[in-house]
């Protein structure tokens, strides 16, 4: 790994003579002529001229990269963002962009007092929840501004970039939005678009009664998040260092003004990431823990980047960085977040003792002075740890935890993307304008009459005769994606997922009253359907990691002897029921969704 901790690309594009300008666009064919959130390449013209290929194989979560671009030798393209700026962000209008972002409040930067040192001094900020107000403020008072891009863009851009990187399996609930994706709120990957909005006075460019201000210039941190930056207006300088911390659990954030349990939080947080073990000196300050800028948390050389309109870069997690404000304008970063291997893994383990042990279930109770001894107690269930672990690995594991589900995108069928599984008529979540717009209040089962905007034509998750909504599986006409197989491999036998459930619907139809039932039936009388969940008791609410509804006319007696195989508490399903049924023809999407994998006999 070079020390040096950013990859500069040039993206060059000047008038040519008319006789190179055949040669020159067939060199420049996969150049893109605007960013367009929606498409499934959106990652590729943001890297371009590196490959996307490239970028995840050498620079993602190692190196920072920037593509600097020129066009007709002006430093910046901004064609290269003009899409986003008048179809998601008005133009670039500020007041607009304040009545509609998702953030609850637009966050104004307060400047430090003129005799305090900008590299000493923390950044203070004030919450105003009226769009209004807010804009006055930024105006007048020239305070430099921060929200949340409006729910259309960040959506989308979230989307996409997840899909492309693979972080969180390339998983996406948008927070607050009324769809239905496999795992609802647990989905694996998350994250958020910023705005950041100089002010003409917040740059170092401006001048006032012939003296030059000090430029809006934040202090040395981090962030845990993955970040793609596009600059949109103006010009940013960007200081950069690589960090000693991998895989921060949170960033910090010592140029801001913060309270003292605030401090605390992120200080004990750091030296867990740290270990409290990484620093090469027996110095116990803060310094040593990954919270303050220095040598021991910090190594390699400094490196500047100037970013104009139409620019794009990418800095990982943990990279030390500080940023100034050249020229006014308005950058747009998206903060990709995702599910750690812990938090998984505890989940699971939650869910599988639970499941194992009533003890675990005990609610913990201590009376001192009595003779029942809680240490005692939970050295007695802990005795049993290991012994569960081996079995639950040797059943399954890690696939069991990590279904193919998981790992592969949503199935969708994104229109310029043709990853999709053909077959499936799954309306998992797409991009925005693939989001299937089932209702997902659980107080109202009322189908949507409205679809979205280039929603898919899938199956309806709100069918008249269903008494809950979810994502619909054909079962029959199941597809996976390209490069997945279920096929059996040598010496294996058929297993159940202990982190799986199957739920007959017509269970759940029993018992609802008369008046949710009345409904007619849109189904045929020799469908069944089934409500598969999948690693679900490791959370306060039950949420399940995979939920899914499955439908079959063909499968209705396989599915109900794993029902019987699962009352009866059996994991091994060949072994177990040596039934030829359940072993001859076993659904493939109950292998891709969880329920069932092949483990080493």
């Amino acid at each position: 790994m070079s020390q040096e901790p950013v990859v500069i690309v040039q993206d060059i594009r000047n008038v040519v003579p008319k006789k190179k300008r055949a040669r020159i666009e067939e060199e420049k064919k996969d150049a893109p002529n605007t960013l367009r959130p929606e498409s499934s390449k959106l990652l590729d013209g943001m890297l371009y001229p590196m490959t996307t290929e490239h970028f995840l194989k050498n620079h993602f979560r190692k190196d920072a990269v920037c593509i600097n671009r020129k066009h007709n030798k002006q430093a910046g393209n901004e064609e290269l963002v003009s899409y986003i700026c008048e179809t998601f962000l008005f133009g670039l209008d500020v007041k607009e962009i304040f009545a509609e972002t998702s953030s609850e409040n637009v966050f104004l930067w307060l400047r430090p007092p003129p005799s305090t040192s900008d590299s000493k001094a923390a950044l203070n900020s004030v919450e105003i929840s009226d769009p209004d107000s807010a804009f006055a403020l930024h105006q007048s008072g020239s305070h430099p501004a921060y929200c949340r891009a409006p729910p259309a863009l960040e959506q989308l851009l979230v989307s996409s970039l997840l899909r492309s990187t693979g972080l969180g399996g390339g998983h996406y609930h948008p927070p607050h939005a009324d769809v239905v994706t496999i795992g609802g709120g647990t989905t694996l990957g998350r994250g958020e678009v910023e705005l950041f909005i100089s002010t003409s006075s917040s740059s170092s460019k401006c001048k006032d009664n012939g003296s030059v201000k000090k430029s809006h210039l934040t202090g040395w941190h981090t962030d845990f998040q993955e970040n793609f930056t596009v600059q949109l207006s103006g010009v940013k300088k960007w200081t950069l260092r690589r960090g000693r911390v991998r895989h921060p659990l949170r960033g910090t954030t010592p140029h801001y003004a913060r309270e003292g349990s605030v401090i605390e939080n992120q200080l004990k947080v750091a030296r867990l990431s740290c270990m409290s073990g990484t620093s090469s000196t027996s110095d116990t300050r803060s310094s040593t823990y990954g919270f303050e800028y220095g040598e021991n948390n910090a190594y390699g050389p400094e490196m500047t980047i100037t970013l104009h309109p139409g620019d794009c870069f990418y800095f990982p997690s943990g990279m030390w960085h500080k940023v100034e404000t050249v020229e006014p304008g308005i950058s747009l970063n998206v903060s990709l977040m995702g599910t750690t291997y812990a938090k998984l893994m505890s989940e699971a383990l939650q869910h599988l003792l639970v499941g194992t042990d009533e003890g675990w279930r005990e609610i913990i109770t201590s009376r001192p002075g009595e003779q029942e001894d809680v240490t005692n107690r939970m050295n007695s269930l802990m005795s049993s740890l290991p012994e569960i672990i081996k079995d639950f690995v040797n059943k399954g594991g890690a696939q069991n935890i990590l279904p193919p589900a998981l790992q592969y995108p949503p199935i969708g069928n994104d229109e310029d993307d043709e990853s999709g599984a053909e077959g499936s008529k799954a309306s998992e979540e797409d991009s925005f304008n693939n989001m299937a717009s089932h209702g997902s209040d659980e107080e109202s089962n009322e189908p949507v009459d409205e679809k979205e905007e280039g929603q898919s034509d899938g199956e309806r998750s709100e069918d008249d005769d269903s008494p809950t909504s979810g994502i619909i599986i054909p079962m029959d006409h199941f597809v996976g994606p390209p490069g997945w197989s279920c096929r059996q491999p040598p010496n294996t036998k058929l297993a159940r997922n202990p982190l799986a459930s199957l739920i007959d619907m017509q269970d759940i139809a029993r018992h609802l009253d008369a008046s949710a039932t009345t409904k007619p039936s849109t189904s045929s009388p020799s469908t069944k359907k089934y409500i598969l969940n999948v690693n679900f008791a490791g959370n306060d609410m039950y949420e399940s990691y995979i939920r899914v509804i499955l439908e079959t006319e063909k499968y209705g007696p396989v599915m109900d002897r794993y029902l019987a195989c699962e009352a009866q508490g059996r994991v091994l399903v060949g072994d177990e029921m040596n039934n030829e049924l359940c072993l001859r023809d076993p659904p493939p999407c109950l292998f891709y969704y969880g329920y069932l994998s092949w483990v080493p006999i």
